[in-house]
């Protein structure tokens, strides 16, 4: 059963309120307890006790690992105290719970309530009561990092205001500042390829509903080095027709931290044993994945992608539609004759030549099924490939003719000026 199906289920099938308000008061009241005993910050361990004077079992530090299941079942669940750490416990937790994605990939990360970067994961963290985390009150965009050079960022900032605008934001500095914030990140990083994210939050000041009470914009900026799709990469995808239900047009078109219905479109996805979900309609037309745009290519060699009424305009969609006519009949598209943007159903997807999801870090992923259905004969097409290297080429900085700003490198070392 897919995980939405799941996900209803446990809505409907939970445990009654008043159930889990018996066990919970009654295991409150168990005599099994447990104690921690903490060293000195750094070098702390923990030593659990476990007393139960009903079952006559003697005190242990080893007894709540070494319970048998019977003992467990008759003692009811078992819980420990919650410590209240001072400072340097707080650091060192941090530090502790950096995990090894992290110190692999989190490579900088700028914070406007710090007002500069950190390098190092366990300190890279936001307040709790920034409207950007209780509330989803924010924005958000990324741009990528291609050979020390930061790919369509213009781009990226200019749907970046605006998403700001339609979600009632102000940025903390002028665009030209959150520019350079950006490129000094990436700079700080020491990254030749990857990602930065960033993000434009209403603020930090009380954990109501409403904006007016945040002190102040919050604006975070994040690299990680995970690098873009390489052009001779055989991976494909399956998708499946997405079960969540599609987001209203207004809330598709802003880029907002709301991504709550494109998580579970994964999930569902996953659990079903495919990689995305493909969002749509009421009338069953395809609008977007969870976070890249689909494209169709037909028998009749014709490039079509859905209207934004639905979905997000995605910067690579954009830039494929500006570049393809400039190539087409060339030798650098293969298979498209024409390229049109209209409404086309998940019937008509299925029965096409190619399938393909597109977006920053892909760039161009073909897809090889759709539901039970084949897509064309199983195998990644050549126009959907020749799509592929052509925005690869075009992120390549050797042919920038604009779409590249570099990444300062010489901040670090004081080379370039930092004023």
């Amino acid at each position: 059963m897919a995980s939405v199906g799941l996900l209803a289920t446990g809505v409907t099938c939970g445990r009654p309120a008043a159930q889990l308000h018996a066990r919970l008061v009654s295991s409150s009241a168990a005599t099994c307890s447990y104690t921690i005993s903490v060293a000195p910050p750094r070098h702390r361990q923990a030593a659990l006790t476990c007393r139960a004077a009903q079952t006559g079992l003697s005190e242990s530090p080893e007894a709540p690992e070494d319970l048998s299941d019977d003992i467990i079942d008759l003692l009811g669940p078992r819980t420990t105290p919650t410590p209240v750490l001072d400072p340097q416990e707080v650091l060192d937790a941090l530090y502790n719970s950096i995990h090894g994605h992290a110190i692999e990939h989190y490579a900088a990360f700028y914070s406007s309530e710090l007002q500069g970067i950190v390098t190092d994961p366990g300190l890279m963290v936001v307040h709790m009561d920034d409207h950007l985390v209780h509330r989803g009150h924010a924005v958000f965009d990324t741009a990528i990092i291609v050979d020390g050079y930061l790919y369509q960022l213009a781009e990226h900032l200019a749907r970046f205001e605006r998403s700001a605008v339609l979600a009632g934001l102000l940025l903390p500095c002028s665009i030209e500042q959150v520019f350079r914030i950006i490129r000094e990140t990436a700079a700080a990083s020491k990254a030749v390829n990857g990602h930065v994210k960033y993000w434009l939050g209403a603020g930090r000041g009380g954990f109501g509903l409403s904006g007016a009470e945040c002190l102040g914009p919050t604006f975070y900026c994040q690299v990680y080095t995970i690098p873009v799709g390489d052009v001779d990469s055989e991976r494909a995808v399956t998708v499946k027709t997405s079960e969540v239900p599609i987001k209203p047009s207004f809330f598709a078109n802003v880029k907002s931290n709301n991504y709550l219905p494109n998580a579970l479109n994964v999930m569902d996805a996953q659990a079903d044993g495919f990689d995305q979900g493909i969002f749509v309609d009421e009338n069953n037309m395809v609008a977007e994945g969870p976070n890249m745009n689909v494209g169709i290519i037909t028998h009749d060699n014709e490039l079509v992608i859905p209207p934004f009424d639905s979905s997000l305009p995605g910067i690579t969609i954009l830039t494929l539609l500006d570049l393809v006519p400039e190539v087409m009949g060339t030798d650098d598209l293969h298979d498209i004759d024409s390229i049109i943007q209209r409404p086309f159903s998940v019937e008509e997807a299925k029965s096409a030549r190619e399938v393909f999801l597109t977006g920053s870090s892909l760039p161009v992923m073909p897809v090889l099924r759709w539901d039970q259905d084949m897509i064309g004969d199983g195998e990644p097409g050549r126009g959907v490939l020749s799509l592929k290297a052509m925005l690869l080429n075009h992120m390549n900085p050797a042919n920038n003719k604009g779409q590249h700003v570099e990444v300062p490198y010489g901040y670090l070392t004081g080379m370039d000026e930092q004023t």
